[in-house]
């Protein structure tokens, strides 16, 4: 092959490889999050397939513990800690792969190799998976995979991915206000919804079948929301101003507002004419994904890693966009700074104000694309 006649593909080989070196880096990196998913692990490895049966070792779901149950059996050939961040990154690798697929969608020729690689290269991205060992990378990729699905006109495999997404974790629901304009627009049909409990069911149903009460699998998402009543976790919000108001009201007046303006965002969208088009899609999903994390409180400094993929999954399309994700690395890693690198709590405050910044930006680009015009 001639690399010298695709310098795209070049660029994308080397970027992989510069990403792969860099990851490498981390998988020794520790932390007190890595620490307790370590006990996870050990109890599985401990217990075997019937561990998967007691739903209290561990307050995330059934999907995720499969895979930490698999890595326990590579015990022999791959150490805990590096089996605990190998997980999300693979995740990685297929969200890599479906940003190729939609740079498709705009490109076709080499460019869509380059724009995989950066997006696997990305600082938070890296971080969060490889560095962190969190598993944002495994609904992440599921997100990004149902906004393709939609982009291709696949509503009912878009909500397959949608309900995987959030079988790995709640925080799936930032995009559900995309899913729902889509609906209102026409391109999501309501039964396809049905496919988000289906898809949650059957990736459950192993664990229900090894003993496991459908109680702590129905219910556990609920359980999660009373574990801390903090307006903000280092979040890159303007909660970060609040942190001294009282957590009642403030929580239910923070749940107030937000929905206000999701339901006021739903009519526009809903009153506009034109059809709906592939850069109106990417724009909604990208608003959803930094809207939500920036108006709900509780909040934790990973919830915008949607909005961090997703905004790089625009840019590809709309070039202009180009800022957007640069930014959001920022705002997102400054957020990360603070429980990685101890860096000062202060510097979710820069977080925010760049997030307050872009969730003004997206808006107006999101709304001005829908042209609206009322009868």
């Amino acid at each position: 092959m001639d690399f010298r006649k695709r310098p795209y593909l070049l660029a994308g080989i080397l970027l992989i490889t510069l990403s792969v070196f860099l990851r490498s880096q981390f998988l020794e990196f520790k932390n007190g999050d890595l620490l307790l998913i370590r006990e996870w692990y050990d109890f599985l490895h401990q217990n075997g397939y019937k561990g998967l049966a007691n739903g209290e070792f561990s307050n995330y779901p059934p999907a995720y513990l499969y895979l930490l149950y698999f890595a326990t059996l590579l015990s022999k050939w791959i150490a805990p800690f590096t089996a605990l961040k190998l997980i999300p990154t693979a995740f990685d690798l297929i969200s890599t792969f479906t940003v190729y697929k939609i740079a498709r969608l705009k490109h076709r020729d080499d460019k869509p190799y380059l724009f995989a690689a950066l997006f696997f290269l990305l600082p938070t991205v890296m971080l969060n998976s490889t560095g962190w060992g969190q598993i944002e990378s495994t609904y992440a990729s599921f997100l990004l995979m149902c906004i393709y699905l939609i982009l291709t006109d696949r509503p009912f495999l878009a909500l397959i991915a949608f309900g995987a997404a959030f079988s790995f974790k709640a925080q799936a629901i930032f995009l559900l206000p995309f899913l729902g304009i889509m609906f209102l627009r026409g391109r999501v049909r309501w039964y396809n919804f049905f496919s988000v409990p289906a898809a949650y069911l059957l990736l459950a149903l192993p664990a229900i079948l090894l003993g496991r009460s459908w109680e702590s699998v129905l219910f556990l998402y609920a359980g999660q929301v009373g574990q801390f009543e903090e307006l903000a976790r280092y979040a890159p919000n303007l909660y970060l101003l609040l942190l001294t108001a009282p957590y009642h009201p403030t929580f239910e007046i923070g749940l107030g507002i937000f929905a206000i303006i999701m339901l006021a965002w739903a009519w526009v969208n809903w009153r506009a004419k034109p059809p709906v088009t592939q850069t109106q899609i990417i724009l909604t999903a990208l608003a959803s994904a930094a809207w939500t994390p920036f108006l709900l409180p509780k909040m934790h400094d990973r919830y915008f890693y949607p909005a961090d993929v997703i905004s790089f999954a625009a840019a590809v399309l709309i070039p202009k966009l180009w800022f957007i994700p640069v930014l959001f690395q920022i705002s997102s890693g400054v957020a990360y700074s603070i429980f990685l690198f101890g860096a000062p709590p202060i510097a979710a405050l820069i977080g925010a104000a760049v997030n307050t910044v872009l969730v003004i930006v997206i808006a107006r680009r999101q709304i001005r694309e829908l042209r609206v015009r009322y009868e």
